[in-house]
């Protein structure tokens, strides 16, 4: 969709959340969950931008994940003529951009409408970045897709 989602619709949610790996730099994640009107069209644009079902390691897609600042501004998809513009925009941590710029993109995962997305307990980003893949990958019904987006920062 090329405009703001409705704010006064459906909750649409961005959770932030970065992943050690055991080798090379931590990953920037950006998990995204639209409420059930706008999900059909937020699916069909990740599929068109490359992005697969959310098994394996993620695939390179047409995708970009806009920065301003410290705030996630958009993601864009189709070659940019779609734009999804979370509202609020999220605030990203110091440590979600560092991974982010290092790596020079995101893995963003689309998870179905009712996830419910939240992290794991006492603050701690490496238990909410661990709770939240697990709250996802437990998560009941719907497809769940994912691909890696590069970075863009404005």
């Amino acid at each position: 969709m090329s405009e703001d989602i409705d704010s006064d619709s459906e909750p649409t949610v961005w959770a932030l959340t970065v992943q050690e790996q055991e080798i090379g730099p931590p990953v920037a994640e950006a998990f995204i969950e639209v409420g059930r009107r706008w999900h059909a069209e937020l699916l069909t644009h990740a599929l068109e931008s490359g992005f697969l079902l959310a098994a394996g390691d993620a695939p390179q897609s047409t995708a970009v994940v806009v920065m301003n600042g410290p705030l996630v501004d958009r993601l864009l998809f189709v070659g940019g003529r779609q734009s999804w513009e979370p509202v609020p925009k999220p605030a990203a941590s110091p440590e979600w951009r560092t991974a982010a710029r290092e790596r020079g993109e995101v893995l963003v995962v689309v998870v179905p409408p009712g996830t419910c997305l939240t992290g794991g307990a006492d603050g701690d980003p490496q238990d909410e970045a661990d709770g939240l893949t697990r709250g996802v990958a437990a998560g009941g019904e719907g497809v769940v897709l994912h691909g890696r987006a590069a970075l863009a920062l404005i």
